[in-house]
C-alpha cells in the first residue's frame, strides 16, 4: 500500500476514534443541555393560557429587563461575586503560600481541615452562621452582651446583611481554592525561585514575577468557576437574610423563587428571567477569557 494511502487511512482512523470518544458526552449534552435549553427558549417566547399558546416574542424579556427588583438582584449579585471572588482568591493564595512551607503530618492535617467546609452544603453552612449571627441568643451577640454591648442585627441591617452573605460564602470555598492554588505552587519549578533568590529577589518579587504568571491558567479557572457559582447563589441568602432588608441582599435565583412561590409572574416570564441570568453569566465568562487570552498564540 502506498505511503500516502497509509497516512490517509491512519488519519481517518484517528478521526473516527476521536468521534467515538466524544460521542457519549455529545449525546448527554444534547439530551440534558441543548434540548432543554431550546425548549426553555421556546417557552419563554410563548404565553400559555387555558386556550393554548400565543406567540409574544421578546415581551417577557423586555418586561424582565424593566423589572426594578430583578435589576436590583442582578446588581447585588454582581457586587457580591466581585467581592467574594477577589477576597477568596487573594486570601487563598496567601494561605497556599503558607501551606507550601508547612511540611510533615501537620501540613497534611492542615490541608484536610481547611477542605472540610467545602464538603458541607450551602444550607448547612447557612444554618451554622445563622446560629452565630441570630439577634437573640446568637453566639456573636452573646459575646457582645457579655462585654456590656448592645446586640447587632447581623442579618437585618443595611450594613451587616451583605457581610452575612459574603463571609460564609468565602468560608465555604476557601479550602477548595487554597488547595487548588497549593497544587499550582508546588508544580512551579524550584529552579525559578532559586535563580530569583540568587538575583536578590524577595518573597513578594518572586510572587509577582514567578508564582502568579506561572499559575495564570489556574487563576482564570478559579475566577470563572467562582463567578459562575456566586451568580447562582441561593441557599445562603435565602436562609441568612431572605433578600432583606429592602431587597439589599436579593439575588436572581432567590428573586425567581420568590416570584414563583408568590404567583406574581407566569412560568414563561420565570423562564425568560432564568435565560437572561444565563446570558449574563456567559457574557461575563466570555469577557474574562477574552481579557486573559494568550496573546502569544494569537501572534
Amino acid at each position: 500500500m502506498p505511503k500516502k494511502m497509509r497516512v490517509k487511512n491512519k488519519k481517518k482512523e484517528e478521526a473516527l476514534t476521536g468521534i467515538l470518544m466524544i460521542l457519549p458526552a455529545l449525546v448527554l449534552l444534547t439530551v440534558f443541555v441543548f434540548v432543554p435549553l431550546i425548549m426553555a427558549i421556546y417557552r419563554s417566547l410563548f404565553d400559555t393560557t387555558s386556550s393554548g399558546s400565543v406567540f409574544i416574542g421578546a415581551y417577557y424579556y423586555i418586561k424582565t429587563i424593566k423589572n426594578i427588583n430583578f435589576l436590583k438582584s442582578i446588581g447585588n449579585v454582581l457586587v457580591f461575586s466581585f467581592i467574594i471572588t477577589t477576597l477568596q482568591i487573594v486570601f487563598s493564595f496567601l494561605f497556599a503560600n503558607l501551606l507550601v512551607r508547612v511540611k510533615g503530618r501537620f501540613g497534611v492535617f492542615a490541608r484536610v481541615i481547611i477542605y472540610l467546609p467545602f464538603l458541607l452544603s450551602g444550607i448547612v453552612v447557612a444554618v451554622i452562621f445563622t446560629l452565630l449571627t441570630t439577634y437573640n441568643g446568637g453566639v456573636l451577640n452573646s459575646i457582645i452582651e457579655s462585654f456590656g454591648g448592645n446586640p447587632v442585627a447581623w442579618n437585618n441591617s443595611k450594613i451587616f446583611s451583605p457581610i452575612s452573605i459574603i463571609v460564609p460564602t468565602i468560608w465555604i470555598g476557601f479550602g477548595y481554592t487554597s488547595l487548588i492554588l497549593y497544587a499550582g505552587l508546588i508544580n512551579v519549578p524550584k529552579d525559578y525561585y532559586e535563580a530569583a533568590e540568587m538575583d536578590g529577589a524577595g518573597f513578594f518579587q518572586s510572587m509577582f514575577h514567578i508564582s502568579i504568571p506561572s499559575m495564570k491558567n489556574l487563576f482564570i479557572l478559579l475566577i470563572v468557576t467562582s463567578i459562575v457559582t456566586n451568580l447562582q447563589m441561593y441557599e445562603i441568602p435565602m436562609i441568612m437574610t431572605n433578600g432583606q432588608p429592602a431587597n439589599m441582599t436579593m439575588v436572581p435565583v432567590l428573586y425567581i423563587m420568590h416570584a414563583r412561590s408568590n404567583g406574581n409572574i407566569s412560568d414563561s416570564e420565570i423562564t425568560a428571567s432564568a435565560i437572561l441570568l444565563m446570558v449574563i453569566i456567559l457574557l461575563i465568562n466570555s469577557t474574562i477569557f477574552y481579557l486573559f487570552r494568550d496573546k502569544k498564540k494569537e501572534g
